[in-house]
């Protein structure tokens, strides 16, 4: 009972940190903020044909240059089945907020490079920016990776990562 006593005040609490930005006439997604961010996907969060396992580091950085409009800038590590292929990532993107409920969308341009292994693979995502308190959001995505290189790296999956907005 106590669990559920303190799971319930958690969620009130986070609530009412969300509902804050519903009365503020300055949202979070204003022009002139800056971003940074950490994720994770793989680990049985993707799907690729190229392989049964796979683990995904993205760092971004960004800059809302319009409100509720960023402009992106990543960084991705890949490990592809155990080893059998590493890449790592440059990509620049955008990103628009739905300003009411947090949602976003966004595209990414990204150049993957590896010994040997050298494909432009441009991803659209759609997220919620969910927001621990006035800076930090927790961030689910969905998003759809294609590779012009070979078919069997293009793939879907979910991400999950921490921004900070500042």
């Amino acid at each position: 009972m106590k669990k559920i006593i303190v799971l319930m005040m958690a969620m009130m609490a986070t609530m009412s940190v969300n509902a804050q930005y519903l009365n503020d006439p300055k949202t979070p997604f204003t022009q002139g903020k800056y971003y940074v961010s950490a994720a994770a996907s793989g680990l049985d969060l993707n799907y690729s044909k190229s392989s049964e396992w796979s683990l995904n580091l993205e760092a971004k950085a960004g800059l809302l240059f319009l409100d509720n409009w960023m402009v992106l800038g990543v960084f991705d590590y890949n490990n592809v089945s155990n080893g059998s292929l590493v890449t790592t990532d440059l990509g620049l993107g955008a990103r628009f907020y739905i300003e009411q409920n947090g949602i976003y969308l966004g595209a990414i341009a990204k150049y993957a490079h590896s010994t040997g292994f050298n494909d432009f693979q441009p991803e659209a995502h759609i997220g919620y920016a969910f927001f621990l308190n006035r800076h930090v959001t927790l961030e689910p995505e969905v998003y759809y990776k294609h590779s012009f290189k070979d078919n069997d790296y293009s793939g879907f999956g979910l991400r999950i990562g921490f921004g900070y907005f500042f």
